[in-house]
């Protein structure tokens, strides 16, 4: 199934950008009812839906939701229709906007209704009503920038270390993350988790995780893959690169530790996901970069 084609896709406004990523416009239709398994990744997902709620095992039904870190899946069910718009976040974004710290809302799923239903409602009524995927983006940046705080901001030392994690892609040993940013590996751990709800150890591999499921995701295509072989069937002459290879990019020792963390990660084995999941092998929004 095609990627979202690119007037979908749309960067916001500049003053949000050091705190969302590209606006990532969705209409899946035409796969199989199911569950949908969101997988952790280093942003948060904030989703204003089109049409029907998003439908969220164990959480509820949502017409905008903001899903906190987490590592665990969370389980989506869907009828094989799904429409709406999907922003990645920072995890700095929530006290900007909402004045709540991703501590509040790491394994959680909540409606923005339940932070305010005034702008919960605007933003659901706005983008539903708009003819274009330009004009609801237009609506997410207008909603967004009057709520914004330009002063919110963590610890200086904590917004250092999650920037070094993500720039590392989670390679950067704690030790001289701790050093860089002249706290003791205790104290960084503890300011940390108090601000994003993991520790940086936990960031790390959830971004090394992400990575390796995004490369996964898309280099699956149309294709299946055969799991014995650890390739993408009908591959030929490298092109796609085994999971072994994937692990070896993203920092693994080798593919049994990519295989551990994606089955501590997303509860199965990267093949198996993809077979499970028709929604998977679309891919994902843009990696959140960071700022």
């Amino acid at each position: 199934m095609s990627a979202p084609d690119d007037d979908r896709i749309r960067a916001p406004h500049p003053r949000l950008r050091p705190y969302l990523g590209d606006y990532v416009g969705y209409d899946i239709s035409g796969v199989p009812a199911g569950t949908h398994l969101g997988l952790p990744s280093g942003a948060l997902t904030f989703v204003v839906t089109i049409g029907e709620p998003l439908r969220q095992v164990d959480a509820g039904r949502f017409d905008v939701l903001l899903a906190g870190l987490h590592l665990r899946p969370t389980r989506i069910r869907h009828n094989g229709t799904m429409a709406g718009i999907q922003i990645n976040v920072s995890p700095f974004a929530p006290r900007a906007l909402f004045a709540l710290t991703a501590a509040e809302l790491t394994h959680r799923t909540v409606g923005l209704d339940a932070v305010s239903r005034p702008l919960a409602a605007e933003l659901h009524d706005r983008v539903n009503a708009a003819a274009s995927w330009s004009e609801r983006f237009a609506a997410i940046d207008a909603v967004l920038l009057r709520v914004l705080s330009d002063d919110a901001f963590p610890r200086a030392e904590v917004g250092r270390a999650w920037t070094q994690i993500v720039r590392s892609r989670g390679r950067l040993p704690i030790g001289t993350l701790a050093e860089e940013v002249g706290w003791s590996r205790r104290h960084l751990s503890a300011r940390f988790r108090a601000e994003l709800g993991i520790g940086p150890k936990e960031a790390a591999r959830v971004i090394r995780f992400d990575r390796a499921r995004r490369m996964i995701a898309g280099n699956a295509g149309s294709t299946g893959r055969d799991e014995s072989a650890g390739r993408a069937e009908g591959a030929g002459n490298g092109a796609s690169p085994t999971l072994a290879e994937v692990a070896a990019a993203c920092g693994y020792a080798d593919q049994s530790h990519l295989d551990r963390d994606f089955a501590a990660f997303a509860g199965t084995s990267p093949t198996a996901w993809l077979r499970s999941d028709p929604v998977a092998a679309r891919g994902s929004s843009a990696e959140l970069a960071a700022r």
